[in-house]
This record gives C-alpha cells, structure tokens and sequence, in this order.
C-alpha cells in the first residue's frame, strides 16, 4: 500500500487492552485517522474498520479544503479573530484600520472571548464584552469601538459559514450621545498659538490650523508639494501606518490642493530654516528623518493646550477649527469641501459649527432686519 501524501493524514491501527472484572484481559483492534489542523490542532478520528475511518477522513479534508467548518472541531473565538485579522482585515483595509482593529482585538476581544468556541459565542458573550470594557473605565465610543469590530469579524464568520448568526445584532448597543466636536474659539486660537512659540511641532500645529489638513496629511507633507510662491499646497501623501510609512490619501477626495493664508505661508518659511534631517523630502519629521509618530504629535499638542489652558481638544480639532473659520468667512460649503478634502457636503458640515461671534452677528443682522420693518 502506498503511503499518504504530505497533509493527506494518516490512517493505523492499534489494540486496546481492557481487564475485565473476572481479570480477563480482552483485546479489540481499533482504527485510527489523524490529520493537522490550523493552529497546530490535529483531529483524530476512530473508527472499528479501516473503510470506516478513512471515508470520515475523506469528508474532514473535503471541509478543510473548502474552508468550512471541520465536523468536532471547536474553533477558539480568539483563533478565529487572529486568522481574520491577518487573512481579511490587513490585505483588504487601509493600514491605519488595521491598526485600530488589532489593537481593540488584543486588548478587548481576545482577553475575555478568546477561549470561547466559536460555535457556542451568544449573545451573553457579547454582553459581558461590553460591561468588562465599560468596567475598565472607557467611555461609550470604545465599547462601540469593540462591539463594531467583533461585528464585522462574525459577519465574516457567518459568511464562511462558521456561525449560523451574529450574536452581536442580537445585543443592544449602548447609548450614545452625540457630542458636537471639540474646534477651538479664536481667542483660543491665538492662545495656542502662543503657547506654541518654541515648541519643536510649534510649525506642525501652526500648519494644521491655517489650511486644515489631517494630522497625517500633516505628518505626510513633503516640500515637493508646497508652493510657496502661488502660494498653495498639493496634498498626496500621508503617513498612517504603525511603521510611519507613506501611504495614499484617505479617499481620491483626499488628493485635492490646499490654498495656504500668509500663517501657513509663514509656518512652512519658518519650517524650512530649521536643521530637520528628513527622509523624502518630508517637511515635518522627527529625530529619526521619518514622519513623526501620532503618539508623539499628541504629546506636543496636549502639552501645548496645558500651556495655553484649553481643555477637551485633540489635535484633529484643529481641522474642525479651520472648517469653522471657513464657514465664519462665508466661504462656500463646496469650497470648504474641497479644502478638507471631503467626499460630501454632509461630512463638511460635519466639521463647520455656529460660534458665539456668529450668532451675535446673526442677532444684529436680524435686529438691523426688524429695525428697518419697524420704520417702514
């Protein structure tokens, strides 16, 4: 008989010896059929005749073939998460969606479900999922954070049939109320700047505000992009992934040209005269001539804000901010839009919000209206 292929298993036999009470020893011929499995796993198979195992075998080689579900196999949730992470979720998402997913995976979904067979996850799971993030101190945005992100993986798993449903849909999402993101008032505005002066990221931030790029559009600059003399800026790159590597725009909206005002004009003069050892032309970078590391970006910007006594903002605030002077100018949505780089005008009015200077000049605007219906 030949022997089996590499991955085909393998199919014995051997004796099983049992004693009875009388002290008789019976002896009986089993078969056997044993096959790897992911994760280091093999499924063994037993059977009393040779045909009889090696057609079970035919059939668990079949599923793993296939990519189904192997018959008495009971895949660990965090087996399962760990494979999704790598096989669906890294090749197919942008790097930086990557990251967020592995790291609410790694310190949520794997802790408190990764021993969990996949087959038997429900809905108390899920609940227990987001009491233990809710426990650990975290607001409502990262127990969404850790329910959508299991979601999407079982969605996958219902799909390669794994699971027969997502428990997740069966579990109600926490409250949330919508909070108006954080921009900056003017007078805010001017403290930060401020509170900036001698700073190392002092041009990085003044940057930011006066045109409106992300915080890795920002990382991303390159002086082949910046055009001081029109003066306007192309944006192509930004720097998103864990390595600090470059990469695409987040969306083709996002490769747009930015006008820059004389702050931002003044920031990049001010950038260029520094002794930056930058790799790739890059206008911002850290010791390293890399893009600077987001971590790194906060702890400048937190540090500033302290200075400045401005609390409840991120450095993505700053984009917000710029999206409200525009709007505060009467620069028009689709202009704004353009700006920022958005794919609607629904996301643009998502960064424009009414300040205290516009509503005091909306009530003398519609004073001035009554004043002049009054004498009519």
């Amino acid at each position: 008989m030949s022997r089996r292929g590499n991955g085909e298993g393998s199919i014995y036999s051997r004796v099983q010896r049992h004693t009875r009470k009388d002290g008789c020893v019976v002896e009986k011929t089993i078969w056997c059929a044993s096959v790897s499995l992911d994760y280091g796993e093999r499924k063994v198979i037993y059977g009393s005749t040779r045909e009889e195992v090696a057609a079970e075998l035919v059939s668990v080689l079949s599923a793993r073939q296939s990519g189904l579900p192997v018959p008495g196999v009971q895949l660990k949730t965090g087996q399962y998460l760990e494979q999704w992470l790598e096989e669906t979720v890294k090749p197919t998402r942008k790097p930086l969606t990557y990251v967020r997913y592995e790291n609410i995976t790694r310190r949520h979904l794997i802790p408190t479900l990764g021993k969990v067979p996949l087959a038997k996850l429900g809905p108390h799971d899920v609940q227990r999922l987001q009491a233990r993030v809710a426990a650990a101190g975290l607001g409502q945005s990262s127990v969404l954070g850790a329910r959508n992100v299991l979601s999407a993986a079982l969605a996958q798993a219902v799909r390669w049939e794994l699971i027969a449903r997502n428990p997740v849909l069966l579990v109600t999402a926490p409250r949330s109320e919508p909070q108006e993101p954080r921009c900056l008032t003017r007078a805010e505005a001017d403290a930060f700047l401020r509170a900036a002066r001698g700073d190392d990221y002092e041009y990085f931030f003044a940057t930011m505000l006066a045109t409106g790029l992300r915080p890795g559009e920002a990382r991303g600059l390159g002086w082949a992009t910046v055009d001081l003399d029109q003066p306007s800026l192309e944006v192509r790159q930004q720097s998103i992934d864990k390595d600090r590597a470059l990469a695409s725009p987040k969306s083709r909206h996002g490769r747009r040209h930015v006008p820059l005002v004389p702050l931002a004009v003044w920031a990049l003069e001010q950038q260029r005269k520094r002794p930056v050892r930058a790799l790739s032309g890059l206008v911002f970078a850290s010791d390293d001539g890399r893009p600077p590391a987001a971590r790194t970006i906060r702890t400048h910007f937190d540090a500033i804000c302290a200075r400045a006594g401005i609390k409840g903002a991120t450095p993505h605030a700053l984009r917000h901010s710029t999206g409200t002077y525009l709007l505060a100018a009467g620069v028009p949505d689709r202009v704004v839009q353009q700006i920022l780089g958005h794919g609607s005008a629904a996301m643009t009015r998502h960064y424009q919000h009414v300040d205290d200077g516009m509503l005091a000049d909306a009530g003398t605007r519609l004073a001035a209206f009554f004043g002049r219906v009054a004498t009519q």
